[in-house]
């Protein structure tokens, strides 16, 4: 299934939605079409696993980030700004095909609940930012889907020049320090607050992707 889904990200790459068929996929995987049906009903499937496993490893690249902050040089927050901008950037025109197909799948609850399981893993490490000072899940809600959206502008950007990645990390990383800087801890509704706009975006359609 591996060589499969390779040829397959392969025939997106190279020819786009419009050109993205099983046909070709079979003829670039060098198996039979036939072989293909085995795997993949069509080819939204195909896209669909494309997709899980292009969030898969979007996780895998954040998680050891994570993994590295005690030992890093670098800032823990930049770190993780750097690993998710740079993942929003790579091969853009493919993530957002991808992400457009996941989105429009009816997955965006799954897309929802795997940001929150990334942001409570940032949250509860010892470089977290609860290890300075204590958030209320509001606001890790709030800080957390900021970034992202900035990654995720990068994934749709599209016209005019190519924005240097250097200072839209370090723009970022200024939005979360100065955030984390001004934040108070919110009062008992954050948890309710936050457990209602965390079920809202499981309903929304979001940008188009942890």
């Amino acid at each position: 299934m591996a060589i499969i889904l390779e040829a397959a990200q392969q025939i997106l790459r190279a020819h786009g939605l419009p050109g993205f068929n099983t046909n070709r996929i079979a003829e670039r995987a060098g198996v039979s079409v036939g072989s293909l049906y085995g795997y993949f009903p069509n080819k939204q499937s195909i896209l669909l696993a494309l997709a899980r496993r292009l969030l898969a490893e979007d996780r895998e690249a954040f998680l050891a980030a994570l993994a590295a902050a005690d030992e890093a040089t670098v800032d823990p927050i930049r770190r993780l700004v750097r690993v998710l901008l740079a993942r929003h950037a790579h091969d853009a025109p493919v993530r957002r095909v991808l992400l457009g197909v996941y989105m429009g799948a009816g997955l965006a609850g799954d897309d929802a609940h795997h940001i929150a399981q990334l942001t409570e893993a940032v949250a509860s490490h010892p470089q977290g930012p609860r290890a300075a000072r204590a958030l209320a899940p509001i606001q890790l809600f709030v800080i957390a889907r900021a970034v992202l959206g900035v990654a995720r502008a990068l994934t749709d950007a599209r016209d005019g020049p190519a924005l240097p990645m250097q200072a839209v990390e370090d723009e970022a990383v200024k939005l979360v320090n100065a955030y984390l800087l001004a934040a108070t801890p919110s009062d008992a509704g954050g948890n309710a607050a936050a457990n209602s706009v965390n079920s809202a975006s499981s309903s929304a359609r979001m940008p188009s992707s942890p």
